[in-house]
């Protein structure tokens, strides 16, 4: 190649893989997904000084590191959910299954991305990477669509050795695939859109000695969830709203939902299956709007949390999910 030219994101790449030692770099690469996208977001905390007798700034000081990789993909996998919910156990025989728990602290990654320049290319290595929030979308009519917030510690930068894009290689899943029972064994029809999102409220520590993080600590764990569904059975949503049919408004807080279960399948079964299912513990609704127009289908929107993943397991005929390390 001979001149630098501008290009698109077909000349880009992005992957990522877990690190042995926070902020180590990866050693072996896998991708998030289909149709992924990555933006880079980086701030040098830059300080003006100023100073008695002039108008004008006298110096610049560059004070704490921050750098975040906001990533989006199409759900094809459940790979990722190691990164957001801390351990993975392998098991089965063909199907396979991959089950991920919660742990109090999380594994890092490096998230490998670059450009196609001309002579010079954009190589890049995020080092130290968490998942801060992981929102999944799922809507009628679409894909499932995954967006994930990871700060990161440091990077590299080179301008040679580009790379190139990991294949995946299990197809998408799109909302056909999905099944919302709240609780356990009842589930609920015709549900017009579902959005989980994982908070790990991370915190970043910088010491002194240096501008780039030290560390991320793992604070509370949240599950925000929020469903729409067409409005055609009390008994679906707003029942479970109040808690019971008739509760009186001025009672105590309404029992939880023992279970919720998202499911995505391709309906098949033995080596052939291919399923992610999400359950959750201690689900309560916080927030119910039910709009009446006479031009509109009357949907309920209902938003509320759980308190904890029991497991998110991951069926298909690959015996390890894991990785390296």
């Amino acid at each position: 190649m001979a001149a630098q030219y501008n290009v698109s994101g077909a000349y880009s790449y992005v992957n990522y893989g877990y690190e042995a030692t926070y902020g180590a770099g990866a050693v072996s690469a896998r991708t998030f997904g289909h149709g992924v996208k990555v933006t880079l977001t980086r701030k040098n905390n830059m300080e003006r000084i100023h100073s008695l007798g002039a108008r004008n700034a006298q110096a610049t000081a560059a004070l704490k590191y921050e750098g975040s990789a906001s990533v989006e993909f199409i759900m094809a996998d459940a790979s990722f959910f190691r990164a957001i919910l801390g351990a993975v156990a392998d098991g089965g025989v063909g199907p396979y299954t991959h089950t991920y728990t919660e742990t109090n602290s999380l594994p890092s990654f490096a998230i490998d991305t670059g450009t196609e320049l001309g002579t010079n290319d954009e190589v890049t290595e995020l080092k130290g990477c968490l998942v801060n929030t992981a929102t999944m979308t799922a809507t009628t009519g679409e894909t499932i669509k995954v967006r994930l917030e990871c700060p990161y510690q440091t990077e590299t930068l080179a301008t040679t050795g580009i790379g190139s894009q990991v294949a995946e290689t299990f197809d998408v899943f799109t909302f056909a695939h999905g099944i919302l029972q709240l609780p356990s064994g009842s589930t609920i029809g015709d549900v017009q859109s579902f959005e989980l999102t994982i908070n790990n409220n991370l915190e970043q520590i910088w010491g002194l000695g240096s501008r780039l993080l030290t560390s991320q600590v793992a604070k509370i764990r949240q599950y925000e969830v929020r469903m729409t569904v067409t409005f055609k059975d009390v008994a679906q949503l707003l029942t479970k709203f109040y808690g019971a049919v008739g509760l009186p408004l001025d009672q105590n807080t309404p029992a939880a939902q023992a279970t919720m279960i998202l499911t995505f399948s391709n309906g098949l079964t033995s080596i052939n299956e291919r399923s992610i299912v999400m359950t959750f513990a201690n689900v309560y609704l916080n927030e119910e709007t039910l709009p009446k127009d006479v031009n509109e289908v009357i949907k309920e929107d209902v938003s509320g949390w759980a308190h904890s993943c029991t497991s998110i397991v991951w069926t298909n005929n690959t015996a390890v999910d894991a990785g390296t390390p």
